[in-house]
């Protein structure tokens, strides 16, 4: 009905009451006709404002409609109302944008087909006893969006009456828990993961090594008991530091200092397998081996790496007590082969000095023994026939003989200890000049005819050695000298920078130059002096000799013009 119609109507029927009520009007008095008049005037005005404030109210209404309709269309979940047949009656512009579809193409259309392929039925089952109960339980169905494909909604709501129809609807909220249900479905994950970290957790806390997982950046996101029993500190205190950092020392087992160079590849990655050492609390240092395993996603993108260590500080200990045991093991078994050794040289030398005494036994004792044969037989001789002047000459010849052989004997005998290394020194202090020209002395029945040994000291010399090596190794030299030259024999001595030189000199028959480097060697004899006695020992006997007294010895020496032997000793050695 249009407002002018009801105005209309509204005049006819005041009209016909003022009709019924014009027989009383018309007998009224003037004064009576003033007063109604200005009843009639306020009571205009009570209507007037009766319709202003009737206006101010029905605008309100409306502003109050509009906001109610952009609540319901704004409104952050979607909102539906469905009659019985699941037909949508109104639908807010939030569920419009849920299925993709304007409002005006969803009003009048059935719920259901925009509901996936077997969820109609759940649709429907609600719906029924929400009208039954009044209450529509809250349930989930997919439901098709036009374009971008299902996603899981939430449905709930409550049965009402449209004010308008009188009919009984479903006023019913749509809300979409996609995200939702991912979000429960990754913290059901997270749960399982959770319960298998545990579950890991307690299999390493088991393990006797060192088990831990760091992230890209080195920073320690798990670590088992063991660890934290090696490094003394509780999870707490490890977790979310650098391990390298805080836990690992970059002093190498050598002493040389590591770097991060040494413990990772080309590609930044740590290396399969290294050694360090870990930093314990107290400053306390463990050498562990590293098994390193690398962890890439699918990407090949370094997500982390799983880090094995055992303790080998123990058996390192152990590794380097048995590689010193093997070393002296070896330093023993060396020193006792080259003992052996030395042992079977020297009794090699001695059985060759058997036999090389042997051989010369047969050709050095022939002489003497065959001159004290026949001078014996001739004193006899000479006794019986009493030509007693004639055997003192032969006696001498016997002395001689035997002096020959035993300093032949005292060669083999002295030489044998020094090769057993049985010799021991004993030094004492003594005058230099009293002693040489009493081994002078000894000599005086040896030398040849005309021949001298002259002995120059410019001043008086004391030493402090083994006088007994030190007469044999000179009785050595000067016998060598008289036997090898028939002139005189030099013998100087001096001192300087508190070192005593003694030089032996003779004009005899001199060394071939190619056979001097020999000279000192066992048995060894100058071609040039074969046909003279000697057993080839002397000089060697010298050498071993002059090692017992910190000494030296050298030589000078031509052919046919002489030899020159130089002898030193530091005086207070």
């Amino acid at each position: 009905m249009s407002k002018s119609s009801a105005e209309n109507n509204l005049r006819a029927k005041a009209e016909a009451k003022i009709r019924e009520k014009s027989n009383v009007i018309e007998n009224l008095t003037l004064e009576e006709s003033k007063s109604l008049l200005h009843e009639l005037e306020v009571h205009q005005v009570e209507l007037e404002m009766q319709n202003e404030e009737l206006r101010e109210t029905q605008h309100r209404l409306e502003e109050i409609r509009d906001q109610y309709t952009d609540l319901f269309d704004f409104a952050p979940i979607g909102y539906l109302v469905l009659d019985e047949k699941a037909i949508i009656k109104n639908i807010n512009l939030t569920a419009c944008d849920l299925l993709g579809i304007e409002r005006s193409f969803l009003i009048e259309k059935p719920f259901s087909a925009y509901i996936t392929n077997g969820e109609s039925r759940t649709l429907f089952l609600n719906l029924r006893k929400a009208f039954e109960t009044g209450i529509l339980h809250s349930f989930e169905i997919e439901i098709k969006h036009k374009t971008k494909g299902s996603f899981t909604a939430l449905l709930q709501g409550a049965i009402t009456k449209n004010q308008k129809t009188n009919d009984t609807v479903c006023r019913v909220s749509l809300i979409d828990i996609t995200e939702l249900k991912e979000a429960e479905i990754l913290q059901l994950q997270h749960k399982s993961l959770q319960k298998e970290k545990e579950k890991i957790q307690e299999y390493l806390n088991l393990a006797p090594v060192v088990f831990l997982l760091i992230d890209p950046q080195y920073k320690v996101q798990m670590i088992n008991k063991k660890g934290c029993d090696l490094l003394k500190c509780e999870s707490s205190e490890i977790l979310g530091k650098h391990w390298f950092d805080n836990f690992i020392s970059f002093v190498g087992t050598n002493g040389v200092p590591l770097s991060h160079q040494s413990i990772e590849n080309e590609n930044g990655l740590l290396n399969p397998c290294f050694e360090s050492f870990l930093k314990c609390r107290n400053d306390e240092l463990r050498l562990m081996f590293w098994t390193n395993v690398t962890l890439l996603d699918d990407n090949n993108k370094l997500i982390g790496t799983l880090i094995a260590g055992e303790d080998i500080t123990e058996r390192k200990k152990l590794e380097l007590r048995q590689q010193k045991y093997t070393e002296e093991l070896e330093e023993i078994v060396e020193e006792r082969t080259k003992g052996l050794n030395d042992a079977l040289k020297k009794e090699k030398v001695i059985s060759e000095m058997k036999s090389a005494f042997v051989s010369m036994a047969s050709h050095e004792f022939r002489t003497p023994l065959t001159s004290v044969l026949s001078s014996a037989i001739l004193i006899n001789k000479y006794n019986e026939l009493k030509q007693y002047d004639k055997v003192g000459t032969h006696v001498q010849r016997i002395e001689s003989s035997v002096n020959q052989l035993t300093s032949i004997l005292e060669d083999f005998l002295s030489m044998e200890k020094l090769e057993r290394g049985i010799v021991t020194t004993s030094k004492e202090t003594f005058d230099l000049e009293a002693f040489i020209i009493d081994i002078i002395e000894e000599f005086s029945w040896m030398l040849k005819e005309k021949q001298k040994i002259n002995y120059i000291q410019k001043s008086p010399i004391e030493v402090f050695v083994d006088k007994k090596i030190l007469r044999n190794v000179l009785l050595n030299l000067i016998s060598n000298a008289t036997k090898y030259s028939k002139t005189d024999v030099q013998i100087r001595t001096y001192v300087n920078n508190a070192v005593l030189h003694i030089e032996i000199e003779d004009k005899g028959i001199g060394i071939p130059e190619k056979e001097q480097e020999y000279l000192f060697a066992k048995f060894f004899r100058a071609k040039n002096a074969v046909n003279i006695q000697g057993t080839g020992l002397g000089l060697s006997i010298v050498k071993h000799y002059i090692k017992l007294i910190n000494s030296t010895i050298s030589f000078t020496s031509k052919l046919g013009e002489g030899s020159t032997f130089k002898l030193t000793l530091p005086l207070h050695s």
